[in-house]
């Protein structure tokens, strides 16, 4: 407390001094003046003879009474006087108060600004004030002929949010004075303060109090606030639903007589996927979905069926994860599908696919990769070093050899390994992409599908679906030899959707 006042003292000081002068000079004026007047009484004893010599004495003396006047003592002078009496008197009784061996602490109402703090360290060298004298950031232009705006300085204003950048600024013009008239008391430089902590290693806390929850619950119920039939423990519920269906319809209609020719054609297409999934939040994740997919169009042209099945899927996925560390989680796989109506060749009651025919079985060993951010993606890498896949096929009216299965059999059990990436991401609001790509192979022979679906959302129930599904398999059978292994299927259409 003591060095907090001779600094301040110190500051106090510099701004004295160019007062002090001001005094001094009226001092010695006054001393003058009253010196010439003592003469002038003098003189009004002496002769007549003397008449010219008093006058002039007499005008000497008027003039330095005028010069007098002009030099009287500026108001601003007396008030800085008060106000540097006033501060010595707090300051001192402060210090009387703090220094009371009669009382326990320091009073309740002395309380140390941390504005100040500069001003309270031992005399030290701060970079900032010199910055800030010649820094021209706070410059601005003086206008002699605007005037200030009595109404506006008459309303009430809120307190100043500044107030510590002000009191900084002020502090470091004192310094910056205090530097060039002291520059001997200043023995230190703020590179030394660096690294001081404000607490002892004695005073450190290093590890925090336990309460014990028994007398906290106990004090509690003694108050009588809480009863027991009052309480009401909700188990937290680990799993989750949700799901989403579409149906979307296209048509196109060409007449008869056509210039191109053509056909008029009508598709429907629908959908629905369901999730059921389990997640602690800590270590254990369980996910299930249900994926269908169901498409119709109209067929002009075949003879003999008048509606065909362009899309036919039936999908059952379910994956267990044990978390290992980050978004990695040891996995247990399991992924069947197959479809529900038949479909025919054209013009013809050849048998193409039809029910568990063909089907399609995975189970693997292996890690999950999972990264969600924000509800806006969503991905999740599926990597199986040992999985089982058995195809079949149940009815003897088709042709195995398409579907994986040597000729002749209707099933086919092969090891390998196996990789999943699904993807789901809202890109643009109203534009969501969703991306399953899977890679199955038993090290001869390679099975890969890709199927991605573009959905513009328009609002809640109206949306427009852009479906793109390619396939490689090079097990299966070519009619031509040279047909390739790279199939592809899309679909554009417009329908209605609803998401819960």
């Amino acid at each position: 407390m003591k060095t907090l006042g001779m600094f301040i003292t110190m500051s106090f000081l510099i701004n004295e001094a160019s007062q002090a002068k001001e005094l001094q000079d009226l001092t010695l004026a006054n001393d003058t003046i009253v010196e010439s007047i003592k003469q002038a009484e003098g003189l009004k004893q002496a002769s007549s003879a003397d008449t010219v010599y008093r006058k002039k004495v007499v005008e000497t003396v008027k003039a330095k009474m005028a010069q007098s006047a002009s030099l009287r003592i500026n108001p601003s002078v007396k008030k800085f006087q008060s106000f540097l009496y006033g501060f010595r008197q707090n300051y001192q009784d402060m210090l009387d108060r703090w220094d009371d061996i009669f009382l326990p602490e320091a009073p309740s109402w002395i309380r140390s600004n941390p504005d100040f703090y500069k001003l309270i360290v031992p005399a030290t060298y701060y970079s900032e004030p010199i910055e800030q004298a010649f820094s021209i950031d706070d410059w601005k232009p003086v206008i002699p002929f605007v005037k200030e705006d009595a109404i506006k300085d008459s309303v009430f204003q809120v307190p100043r949010l500044t107030q510590s950048a002000d009191i900084n600024k002020e502090v470091n013009k004192q310094l910056l004075t205090f530097y060039l008239q002291y520059p001997n008391l200043v023995h230190k430089n703020e590179n030394d303060l660096k690294g001081i902590e404000p607490l002892s290693d004695k005073l450190k806390v290093r590890k925090p109090k336990k309460e014990k929850v028994f007398y906290l619950v106990g004090a509690a119920s003694q108050t009588g606030q809480v009863r027991e039939k009052d309480l009401l423990v909700v188990k937290p519920n680990f799993w989750s639903f949700s799901g989403n269906g579409y149906a979307q319809f296209s048509q196109n209609y060409i007449s008869d007589n056509w210039y191109k020719g053509g056909e008029s054609t009508v598709s429907l297409l629908s959908g629905a996927v369901l999730q059921l999934n389990y997640d602690d939040k800590q270590k254990i994740q369980f996910e299930n979905k249900l994926e269908w997919k169901l498409g119709f169009i109209s067929a002009p042209s075949d003879t003999v069926h008048q509606y065909k099945t362009s899309e036919d899927l039936i999908r059952l996925s379910s994956k267990f994860g044990y978390k290992a560390i980050t978004n990695w989680y040891y996995t247990v796989s399991a992924e069947f599908k197959t479809q529900f109506f038949s479909n025919y060749e054209m013009n013809s009651d050849n048998l193409v696919s039809s029910l568990l025919s063909p089907s399609e079985l995975n189970i693997g060993i292996g890690m999950d990769y999972k990264y969600t951010r924000d509800a806006v993606c969503n991905l999740s890498v599926l990597i199986n070093p040992f999985n089982y896949t058995r195809y079949s096929v149940a009815s003897d009216r088709i042709d195995p050899t398409k579907f994986n299965i040597d000729a002749g059999e209707k099933v086919k059990n092969q090891l390998g390994s196996r990789l999943e990436a699904t993807l789901k991401w809202i890109v643009l609001t109203g534009l969501t992409w969703e991306s399953r790509f899977s890679y199955t192979t038993n090290y001869e022979q390679v099975l890969s599908e890709w199927e991605n679906t573009f959905t513009f959302a328009f609002n809640k129930y109206f949306s427009t679906k852009l479906f793109v599904h390619t396939r490689f398999d090079d097990s299966v059978s070519k009619a031509d030899p040279e047909d390739s292994y790279f199939q592809l299927q899309e679909l554009l259409s417009f329908g209605v959707s609803y998401t819960w």
